[in-house]
């Protein structure tokens, strides 16, 4: 938990929002998210660092994955990471996010595509990306989370990947 991942980014979309917020990780700034987060009255539990065998239960049971990382990532692993449990990911369009954000859209429908990225560090547009990722109607949601899981399959899972190393 540093500045860099925009965490804070994150709480302050939430405002207004009925959702509440699991933030898992560890670091130097967990403290001053805590207070953010309480200062604007959201519902937020930050449970350290945990194992990926732990992880990718309560990700299948999220509604959404967001990674507001305001600093380039290299991939963006975690977003990947939770559409290969069917957790929709909304991610900070840039960088390596960027990429992910692409692969995603390609396998959704515009409407739902739209969802999974927003402009790095603008809490606005991520609190409206969040509101309509929450007020979908159950068929739409079951299209995200099948259509994230497809795209991670087709693009980044081992065998996707082994397949584009013995092509080149």
């Amino acid at each position: 938990l540093i500045p860099q991942k925009g965490v804070h980014v994150l709480i302050e979309a939430l405002r207004g929002l009925d959702a509440g917020l699991v933030v898992v990780g560890f670091g130097p700034e967990r403290a001053a998210l805590e207070t953010l987060a309480a200062e604007l009255g959201i519902d937020a539990l930050f449970t350290g660092p945990l194992e990926h065998r732990h992880l990718r239960h309560l990700l299948a049971l999220a509604d959404a994955c967001v990674v507001p990382s305001v600093f380039p990532e290299a991939f963006g692993m975690v977003a990947a990471e939770a559409a290969a449990t069917g957790c929709p990911p909304v991610v900070a369009r840039h960088s390596g996010l960027a990429e992910i954000a692409a692969g995603l859209e390609a396998d959704l429908p515009p409407a739902l595509g739209r969802l999974v990225s927003s402009p790095a560090g603008d809490a606005a547009a991520l609190h409206e990306r969040l509101a309509s990722l929450l007020a979908l109607p159950e068929a739409d949601r079951a299209v995200l989370r099948a259509g994230v899981r497809r795209a991670v399959e087709l693009r980044w899972s081992w065998a996707s990947v082994a397949s584009q190393l013995i092509e080149l």
